[in-house]
């Protein structure tokens, strides 16, 4: 996204507010403007920068606006006491950063750079040991590159979080073997190891560390309903964001010449609730993503009095009575007459047909009827009754190269099953079917064993976990077929084909598909879909043929032309002889070469719970790659040459 910044600053603000990076610095990574202050956690930024964005696309189609509102889904207003506890930790927060960074410069006759004052503070707060050893740290090599490395306890990509509480210093040795666990997956914690016992009596003997530390680096508990949580949790973070956005706006933006207000006005979600409800206005989540506009248009509407009024009633413990006086959305009759009285008075409906006009615009998708309607308000210039168009939402397109190459399951290969193409697997016997015995590794080497395995499931109606409980295990035949052999836990089981990486001798599974690159010829479409992987080995050039192995795919020549790149969230118009679909790319399937789309809204009631899958684009009419603006904008996107990975 470029910045389109007038070169200066026009009195008493900007026109747009300034960008959050400065520069790229030697290896083309992105420097944020340290004049900013800007927060480092990346899943804030992006939400900033996103709100950045939609702004600057306001103000450029629009000019300054006359207000500014955001909606912060957070408690409405702060005991006086919490507020006074919260500014004390962040000033003896600054005060200890200072001392830190002053000693910095003390010990190394020099101001720190990058993440070197991160590690020396976490060197300090983990008393100059190793997080996960508890080895003792080399200062001398303290800032030595590869030497230590700032890992997140809880792995970012299962937490997302980024905040201090969650980082820790430690070997570089160390956090490779960690890898992608929690320190107690990692260090035993399940078995009580020496290991985990001994960073349980370091974590809870560091003073330095506070209680949310200590509760990140000692968690059991982080399957994947817990990660999920927390995950959530962090990605809805949003006090913190719109306290930064609110001072950034009001530091930097310009409002309109006829513009009273001075500030913008922060909005809480419990009021947006509250104001949709008074309005007569249905929430319905679950339906479609268009929701989120009609929050917008509410949070437009408020006033900074009636934030005020409903803080006020929430101090004085009033919102409870005061629901009582919402319409009934079933009946239209007004229960409780005097208190809605009072919630006229102090919560008034922003214009007359405002919900009929809100819903309208929210609902429906001719732009004809869509136009005849907001005509018979009355209200609409001409000019702008014949600019007027239906909703769409504008998505932002997730164009990374980056990540794991392949899943961390290896499969095994052995010499004799690769002409084949065909790979090994270890399974639990609590997992087999009756099915899963005629793909069992060398039955005439295994005759007795897997004769017994047959019996027990064909005695459980075929269900493993039934057949083989950990109470009641099941030996090994000898050869006169008695169970006195060894404990049989798992078998071989043989897979026909598996496409993917070479790993240690075996084949792992490719991971997420970045993209897949369209081609024609013959006027016929061709996808080769592109992995991690291909940044090493180089952009394939087989495009999928339906059910065929990957040799058996189609050679890419010089004969056929490239038309583009598809990410995920890049809109798409298939045009077929029976119609056309429009909508964002949401992932291509290899097995039968189709490709899936995902509606603008994501309306659940469209194709399979929101999601449109198989689509075939081989004999497609034509494929088009269409281009989203801020605004919902949609223009033809521009000619494409394929690009690497690098």
């Amino acid at each position: 996204y470029r910045h389109s910044q007038p070169p200066s600053a026009v009195a008493g603000g900007h026109k747009y507010p300034p960008p959050f990076y400065a520069r790229r610095d030697k290896d083309g990574r992105m420097v944020l403007n340290e004049d900013l202050d800007v927060p480092r956690n990346p899943v804030v930024l992006r939400a900033l920068n996103q709100a950045r964005k939609v702004l600057n696309a306001l103000v450029r189609e629009y000019g300054a606006p006359h207000e500014v509102r955001i909606e912060m889904a957070r408690d409405l207003s702060r005991p006086l006491d919490e507020r006074r506890q919260i500014e004390r930790e962040q000033q003896e927060y600054r005060e200890r950063n200072e001392k830190n960074r002053a000693m910095f410069v003390e010990h190394f006759g020099r101001e720190p750079k990058g993440a070197e004052f991160e590690k020396w503070r976490l060197y300090r707060e983990q008393q100059g040991k190793c997080a996960y050893s508890v080895e003792p740290i080399d200062i001398g090599r303290l800032l030595e590159e590869g030497y230590v490395e700032i890992d997140h306890a809880l792995p970012y990509s299962r937490s997302f979080d980024d905040s201090k509480n969650n980082k820790v210093l430690v070997h570089a040795k160390e956090n490779r073997d960690k890898g992608n666990r929690t320190p107690y997956e990692y260090l035993g914690g399940a078995e009580d190891s020496e290991r985990w016992q001994r960073f349980v009596a370091f974590v809870e003997s560091n003073k330095a560390y506070r209680q949310a530390k200590r509760s990140r680096l000692l968690r059991k508990n982080f399957g994947e309903d817990e990660a999920k949580e927390f995950r959530e949790r962090n990605l809805n973070d949003t006090r913190y964001i719109c306290r930064f956005f609110k001072n950034y706006v009001e530091q930097h933006l310009k409002l309109s010449n006829d513009s009273e207000s001075e500030r913008c006005v922060v909005v809480s979600g419990q009021l947006t609730a509250f104001l949709r409800a008074r309005w007569g206005l249905l929430k319905i989540r679950d339906e479609s993503d268009r929701h989120h506009a009609l929050d917008a248009a509410v949070v437009a509407a408020c006033t900074h009095g009636m934030v005020k009024r409903l803080s006020d009633y929430s101090r004085r413990r009033e919102l409870e009575q005061v629901r009582a006086g919402f319409v009934d959305m079933e009946t239209g009759e007004i229960v409780a007459p005097a208190a809605f009285a009072r919630l006229e008075r102090d919560f008034p409906k922003p214009w007359p047909d405002f919900r009929y006009e809100l819903e309208t615009r929210l609902k429906e998708d001719d732009p004809v009827k869509l136009r005849a309607a907001m005509k018979e308000l009355g209200t609409y210039p001409e000019a702008a009754l014949n600019t007027l168009r239906p909703l769409f939402v504008s998505r932002a397109p997730q164009r990374r190269n980056g990540g794991a190459a392949h899943k961390d399951t290896v499969y095994g290969q052995p010499q004799r099953l690769k002409v084949q193409g065909s790979v090994t697997q270890r399974v639990p016997l609590a997992s087999l079917t009756l099915k899963d015995l005629d793909h069992l590794i060398d039955p005439h080497r295994n005759e007795k064993l897997y004769a017994a395995i047959r019996t027990r499931l064909q005695a459980h109606g075929g269900k493993g976990e039934r057949a083989f409980p950990p109470h009641d295990p099941l030996r090994k035949p000898d050869r006169d077929g008695n169970p006195t052999g060894p404990i049989v836990r798992t078998v071989t089981m043989v897979i026909d084909k598996l496409s993917g990486v070479p790993v240690r001798g075996g084949i792992a599974k490719n991971d997420a598909m970045l993209r897949v690159d369209v081609f024609k010829k013959d006027r016929k479409f061709h996808l080769v879909p592109v992995y991690v992987h291909h940044r090493v080995k180089g952009l394939p050039n087989r495009a999928i043929v339906a059910f065929k192995d990957e040799e058996a795919w189609t050679l890419i020549d010089d004969s056929f032309g490239f038309c583009f790149s598809l990410y995920p969230n890049d809109l798409v118009r298939v045009t077929l002889k029976k119609g056309s679909l429009l909508g964002y790319y949401a992932g291509c399937d290899r097995s039968g070469g189709t490709i899936s789309l995902l509606p603008h809204d994501r309306d659940k009631r469209i194709g399979a719970d929101g999601l449109i899958r198989g689509v075939g684009v081989k004999m497609a009419v034509s494929v088009e790659k269409l281009h989203v603006d801020i605004l919902g904008n949609i223009y033809p996107a521009p000619p494409e040459v394929r690009r690497g990975l690098a």
